[in-house]
């Protein structure tokens, strides 16, 4: 079988590079996020508190996040069409809501009330896009674990961050939504409240922005979660 010529596009490698200047210039966070403090490099975190260099997000990385926040406002859409489903994903002013203790912050997607499922207490809702094979793994675990394990069981740092945004937000529910890109395929699942959990997150929120020596590394340059790390260089000198 011939195989098929590659045509090179300079117009939409122009626009990849562009997008990825673009995020480049933007100004680092200086602060430990909630949607970071699960990840088990401690490390990793404090790299990123002290605004150490990071490799560049590829432009396909990039894209892969702006279409997670368009799926987000989908998704939105979708459940406020539900009877008796209440969204709240925005202030009057137009910004998400949010906390903020010391150096350790976060922003949730909403809280939604009137759940077909459990119509009277309220949630935090998290929409979380995924490609084809995170999501069949996450319905994997949804079917082994059962709905209220399935997060615990499936990505520790997004069960982190649900259970830090019920901590700060004084609700004991979270429920995700997660959906394969431009929302085709979409699933959930509902976590329950972990206070101890949540208390040792927070602490270790502290500990990380209080430090004034990077913590211990996870792994050699070789371990797996240190290979894809943004900060394997400033690291492992890699």
């Amino acid at each position: 079988m011939v195989a098929l010529p590659e045509y090179f596009d300079p117009t939409l490698e122009a626009m990849r590079r562009a997008c990825e200047e673009r995020a480049a210039a933007e100004p680092a966070r200086r602060y430990i996020g909630a949607s970071s403090i699960g990840d088990p490099c401690a490390r990793k975190i404090w790299y990123g508190f002290h605004g150490y260099p990071a490799e560049p997000i590829p432009s396909t990385g990039l894209f892969a996040i702006e279409d997670g926040h368009r799926s987000e406002e989908l998704i939105a859409s979708r459940l406020r069409l539900v009877p008796g489903v209440e969204l709240w994903t925005h202030k009057d002013d137009g910004t998400q809501w949010g906390f903020e203790d010391g150096d350790f912050k976060g922003h949730i997607d909403g809280v939604v009330r009137g759940l077909v499922q459990q119509p009277v207490t309220p949630s935090i809702w998290e929409n979380k896009a995924v490609n084809e094979r995170k999501f069949k793994e996450f319905q994997k675990a949804k079917a082994t674990f059962g709905e209220k394990l399935a997060l615990r069981n499936f990505d520790v740092v997004w069960h982190a961050q649900a259970q830090i945004y019920m901590r700060y937000f004084s609700l004991t529910r979270h429920y995700l939504t997660v959906c394969t890109p431009g929302g085709r395929d979409v699933d959930s699942c509902r976590t329950e409240c972990d206070p101890i959990l949540a208390e040792a997150l927070v602490q270790k929120a502290r500990r990380i922005a209080s430090a004034k020596e990077p913590p211990e590394k996870i792994g050699k340059a070789d371990f797996y979660l240190c290979r894809m790390c943004r900060f394997r260089g400033s690291c492992h000198g890699a």
